[in-house]
């Protein structure tokens, strides 16, 4: 007879991003590169849910543009009054039916691959069971335990700051996957070489780009 162990449970996130779509693109990016929680026939699932409706706003687009791409409150496209919405929470379902594997075993790789998680992108909340045939868990968020940080989530701690927001500028895993602002812009460098004569830029781009040539 095959030892089985079960997960089930859900994980609220917030991947780091400019637009929906770079968020979503974040996300999947950040899950295929977890580590995998095994099982002979089948590995753990993990289905990604946006969050009804939006809790971010902004006048302009991602490049500081007031375009007839926006939207107004009815869904409309307007240039004069529209914002760009965005929502950042993310609904993680984990389940998993996992043959040939021990309680132990899989509480191991699904705490590797929380961990993992957490680095990446915020988790804000968690609520996951994982059983086996004679023991079982849940794992949920709850406040550090202590006076400094009491305000905060265990998970919420694992979080790597992004370099922006960090004294000693280190970067967060997930920032390779932003593109480069022009300098006192929120345009990409790229597009600012390609549609503007900005000597400073277009000299930074073509050292780049020379760099990527191994020249």
């Amino acid at each position: 007879m095959s030892d089985w162990t079960y997960i089930q449970g859900t994980i609220t996130v917030s991947p780091i991003g400019r637009t929906q779509a770079e968020k979503r693109y974040i996300l999947d990016t950040v899950l295929s590169h977890l580590p995998i929680v095994s099982g002979s026939e089948k590995d753990m699932d993990v289905y990604v849910i946006q969050k009804n409706g939006h809790n971010n706003s902004c006048s302009c687009d991602e490049f500081g543009e007031r375009t007839n791409n926006l939207t107004d409150w009815y869904g409309n496209k307007t240039r004069s009054r529209g914002m760009l919405r965005t929502q950042d929470e993310y609904i993680l379902v984990v389940d998993a039916a996992l043959r040939d594997r021990e309680f132990n075993q899989t509480y191991r790789e699904f705490i590797k691959w929380l961990v993992r998680l957490g680095k990446r992108v915020v988790i804000d909340d968690i609520l996951v069971k994982i059983s086996g045939y004679d023991k079982s868990t849940i794992i949920k968020d709850y406040c550090v335990q202590n006076e400094k940080y009491s305000y905060q989530n265990v998970f919420l701690n694992l979080f790597e700051g992004t370099s922006w927001v960090k004294e000693d500028g280190e970067v967060n895993w997930c920032e390779y996957m932003l593109y480069p602002r022009a300098k006192d812009s929120d345009y990409p460098m790229m597009l600012a070489y390609k549609y503007f004569n900005d000597e400073e830029n277009d000299k930074e781009v073509e050292r780049r780009m020379k760099y990527e040539r191994g020249k």
